[in-house]
């Protein structure tokens, strides 16, 4: 203990500390390990009854606060993205024709594709929408200001690959989980569509078209083309039955889906595929996939080319009719004037009739002018201009029109059949809800209507 003694005073005492600090840690642990063994079950000495596992009650789950995680859409879509490029190619062969560039193809959902589908339709409205106004004056609009609406969502739930011809793009819904030939179809049409664009000038042609007729001839002819190259690809020879379902299947993914669901509505969105599919398939018999190419590069000029081929082949030309200018007051205002072809007067006569007027019955159509004037509390008066082939031809659509007017015109009581003096040589009906006036000479016939008498007058009275 000498060392002890030689260190000074405050040394022992720090010593003295340390020592009395691990007598304190050493009389802690001890103590905490006796009071744990103190706190442990005694173990039973019989064994533990054992359930089996197939009757084990099944434990109540408990509440929890933690969301379980959404799982997320997959981004590989149902087959493989290459095989894309695959059916791009055998596209193209089958049609005879090497593509120019390639068509940027992006991944998208249901969700992204209606998204694109309401930017698209803003931008570019649906046949029936388009024409809103003509439908209107040719009494064929039955619905209020929104009663007709367009779903995306829903359809872009059909829609499994959609080509926008605007922009040369191509979508493919990277969620697709429904059959695979059905994507594979809408994907080859898709690249089918792209091929006429590439070839020829049909997007600047559509978007410069001077009337509704030559826009939609322009829109079928590319329609018609990328059917014709999806028949050629799945095997289907034109004009089969086989090449109809095909068409029908594009048509039932890729037309707008209506609210409401109106068969007019799904006839007029479908206008320029069913244009389209008669005159590939006729112009395809008449000289195979290279009279496609030269249509694509020298496109018909009317709908009535697409109807008949041979007058397409012959360069049949429509005939230019001159718009009327009749002395209307001044609250008369005009507000458009076009030519709607031969397609869209089969259309109307079919709706006007009934269904008593076939399509076919409608032929040797020349030319057409329509004119609407709009006067105070929407009051309108509309004057459509016909040219025919032959006055043979101008007196038999004299005659179906008259055999069908004035109800599709001119709803209620008729009051008054004796045209005015001023007028020409004609029919006249006029009653509470406006007037008719139909008027027959040589290869013209002139159609007037309107909810004022006064005016339906005036503008008859200005025909040659």
């Amino acid at each position: 203990m000498r060392w002890y003694r030689s260190l000074t005073l405050t040394q022992q005492r720090v010593l003295l500390g340390l020592a009395a600090s691990v007598i304190a840690v050493f009389g802690l642990l001890g103590w905490s390990v006796w009071t744990t063994l103190k706190a442990q079950p005694s173990s039973s000495p019989l064994p533990t009854a054992t359930l089996p596992v197939s009757v084990l009650p099944s434990p109540t789950p408990r509440p929890t606060t933690t969301p379980s995680p959404t799982p997320k859409p997959t981004s590989t879509p149902p087959f493989d993205v290459g095989q894309a490029g695959i059916i791009a190619a055998e596209v193209a062969d089958a049609r005879g024709i090497l593509p120019r560039w390639n068509t940027p193809l992006t991944l998208v959902d249901a969700h992204d594709l209606s998204t694109i589908l309401i930017r698209r339709y803003s931008e570019h409205p649906p046949l029936p929408l388009e024409m809103r106004t003509t439908l209107e004056a040719l009494r064929l609009w039955f619905w209020k200001d929104d009663g007709v609406r367009i779903d995306p969502y829903a359809q872009s739930f059909r829609m499994a690959a959609f080509y926008v011809s605007d922009t040369e793009e191509l979508y493919l819904r990277r969620d697709w989980f429904d059959p695979k030939n059905v994507l594979e179809i809408q994907l080859a049409y898709g690249y089918a569509r792209a091929l006429p664009d590439q070839h020829g000038e049909l997007p600047r042609l559509i978007e410069d078209a001077a009337s509704f007729d030559r826009q939609l001839a322009l829109t079928a002819v590319g329609d018609g083309d990328a059917l014709l190259a999806l028949w050629l690809y799945a095997g289907a020879e034109p004009g089969t039955e086989r090449a109809r379902a095909l068409t029908d299947t594009i048509a039932e993914a890729l037309l707008p889906r209506w609210k409401p669901d109106d068969p007019l509505l799904d006839d007029l969105s479908r206008l320029s595929l069913d244009l389209g599919a008669a005159f590939a398939t006729a112009l395809y018999a008449e000289g195979g996939t290279e009279a496609l190419n030269t249509a694509v590069q020298r496109p018909p000029r009317s709908t009535e080319q697409l109807l008949h081929v041979d007058r397409y082949l012959d360069d049949d030309e429509p005939v230019v009719l001159m718009p009327i200018e009749p002395a209307l007051e001044r609250d008369w205002t005009p507000t458009q004037t076009d030519t709607l072809g031969e397609a869209m007067i089969r259309l109307t006569l079919l709706e006007w009739s009934n269904g008593d007027i076939a399509p076919d019955d409608v032929a040797s159509w020349g030319g057409d002018l329509l004119q609407i004037w709009t006067g105070s509390d929407g009051a309108d008066v509309v004057l459509w201009q016909t040219a025919w082939d032959s006055g043979h031809d101008a007196a038999t659509f004299y005659g179906q029109l008259y055999d069908i007017l004035p109800r599709p015109l001119l709803p209620g009581l008729i009051r008054d059949t004796t045209p005015s003096a001023a007028l020409p040589r004609g029919r006249w009906w006029a009653g509470r809800q406006g007037a008719v006036f139909l008027y027959h000479y040589a290869n013209r016939v002139w159609l007037v209507w309107g909810t004022d008498p006064a005016a339906v007058e005036t503008v008859g009275a200005a025909l040659p």
